[in-house]
């Protein structure tokens, strides 16, 4: 029995309905536990209350309602590259290349400062520099891309290699929290940014494939599933951190996990992306609807003479 595709009554935006609707949910839990149950230095929490068990069912339920339902969605888009003016995708990717930016930054600074002697704290040398150079390589590859986006070409789709930057520069972020001390029983900073890297690289992984024109049927699917996930933690771990610095209760914050412009810019990114990719499934729908009805056509008799003209 076929699975994948079955139910053409699914919208696969519905996906993005449920993760707007957990967030409702997430957030304001995530605040009042920065609040309350984090600890500052640590970003772990301080003791196990009705909240963390909350804030697991809403990581669980953000994971498996968008893998099921666009595993089930049959109007999924094809996994190809959409080229349109879009002026709010390209907004995004401008945003998002400007958190890579502050990221890459960041992390060539961490870089110097170590290197000076001004930094005594131990840091993983070869995963920052990697996030630094590909956060920066990054940037220029999503800042191409918006631009494309502005004047309705295909221009980013020529550099396939640098479209495997924002995958590398995942990778990086994403050993240099393995390295560190992690509590995998509490639902801390940390193992929230481990699950938005996560799903980020295989949300980077499709979207290189894709764009790069290498891609499989199955890619736009991952890519949905991944995004939307990507999309939760994301959010849920630095939309508290911007409410809690904007209330001028920054200093709650634990210093190793600050607010990452970066994380945030790529939520808005993924969505503006995958409502964007949905036209070609639109598209899909109207080459059904027309191949239907040249079905429904009658044949033509052949008219074609064989023998001499009729006079």
């Amino acid at each position: 029995m076929k699975i994948r595709g079955s139910i053409k009554e699914i919208n696969p935006l519905c996906s993005l309905y449920v993760i707007v609707g957990l967030l409702c949910l997430a957030i304001p839990f995530r605040t009042y536990q920065l609040l309350s149950l984090v600890e500052s230095n640590t970003g772990f929490y301080k003791e196990i209350n009705w909240s963390v068990y909350l804030m697991y069912a809403l990581c669980i339920l953000a994971v498996l309602v968008p893998y099921v339902l666009t595993l089930l969605a049959k109007n999924v888009p094809e996994s190809r590259a959409v080229y349109r003016k879009n002026k709010l995708l390209a907004v995004s990717a401008f945003i998002f290349g400007a958190g890579l930016v502050a990221d890459a930054v960041t992390a060539l600074s961490t870089l110097v400062l170590v290197y000076q002697g001004y930094l005594t704290a131990e840091i993983s040398l070869v995963p920052t520099a990697l996030q630094g150079v590909f956060g920066i390589l990054s940037a220029i590859y999503i800042i191409i891309f918006g631009i494309s986006y502005i004047d309705g070409r295909t221009t980013y789709t020529r550099y396939k290699l640098l479209a495997l930057s924002p995958l590398v520069w995942s990778v990086a972020r994403l050993i240099i929290r393995f390295v560190k001390k992690i509590s995998y029983v509490n639902v801390s900073d940390l193992l929230l940014e481990l699950f938005a890297i996560a799903f980020m690289m295989l949300f980077f992984l499709a979207f290189a494939r894709i764009s790069s024109g290498l891609s499989n049927k199955k890619a736009m699917r991952s890519l949905w599933s991944a995004g939307f996930a990507a999309t939760f933690f994301c959010a849920v771990a630095n939309l508290p951190r911007l409410i809690m610095i904007i209330t001028a209760n920054g200093n709650a914050l634990p210093e190793e996990y600050p607010f990452a412009l970066c994380d945030l810019g790529f939520a808005f990114f993924a969505v503006c992306y995958i409502v964007n990719s949905m036209k070609t499934a639109e598209n899909n729908d109207a080459l059904e609807i027309l191949d239907e009805a040249e079905d429904d056509i009658p044949p033509v008799a052949d008219e074609t003479y064989m023998g001499d003209d009729e006079v």
